[in-house]
């Protein structure tokens, strides 16, 4: 009996990258969730005792309603540079990170309006400290997002680029989509019901 010899299997690529993203992925929106709670909590504890949270006209529903349509259409870039890593089409893969990134720089610039324009102060009590520290949050991890978004592209530009990295670029656009997600919460808990 002859047996023929088969050429070996190619070895495939353990996603512990997009595994360690969904962990911590995982872990920032329980820890942002719960952030949210305590705001809630707080909220109705001063709506119970009559006290007004925020002073009336002082945040507006037209910045924080940019700011979630401009997360919406990140969602499509991010998603297109996972499609273009996994396709191993570069150029377009470039633009996308890029047009993310930029989305998210337009957030962080909006943010900054809307804290120029409530004027609240950190230590001018309970409302204005809470409204800091979910937002404020908010933007910490959208800054940690698109500092995974600037590692990628830098890789996709020093190195190869296929479908070896469109596991990291599927990492970055998990942690980019549970940012999306936080901010949903943050304008219709801060912005929306206040």
């Amino acid at each position: 009996m002859r047996t023929t010899e088969l050429p070996a299997a190619e070895a495939i690529r353990p996603r512990t990258v997009v595994v360690g993203a969904l962990l911590a992925t995982g872990a920032a929106f329980i820890a942002f969730a719960a952030l949210v709670s305590v705001y809630v909590q707080q909220r109705q504890q001063a709506a119970a005792l009559g006290e007004e949270w925020f002073p009336s006209g002082t945040v507006e529903l037209g910045p924080a309603g940019m700011m979630m349509m401009t997360l919406a259409l990140s969602i499509v870039t991010v998603q297109w540079a996972v499609q273009a890593a996994r396709a191993e089409d570069r150029p377009h893969g470039f633009i996308a990170l890029g047009v993310t990134l930029m989305f998210g720089a337009a957030v962080i610039n909006q943010f900054w309006f809307v804290y120029q324009d409530t004027a609240f102060a950190i230590d001018g009590g309970r409302a204005e400290l809470l409204f800091y520290a979910v937002t404020g949050s908010f933007i910490a991890m959208l800054i940690a997002a698109m500092a995974m978004v600037t590692v990628t592209t830098i890789r996709s530009l020093l190195g190869p680029f296929g479908r070896d990295l469109a596991h990291a670029v599927q990492a970055s656009a998990l942690f980019w989509h549970m940012c999306v997600l936080c901010y949903f919460l943050v304008w219709y808990v801060v912005f929306i019901t206040k």
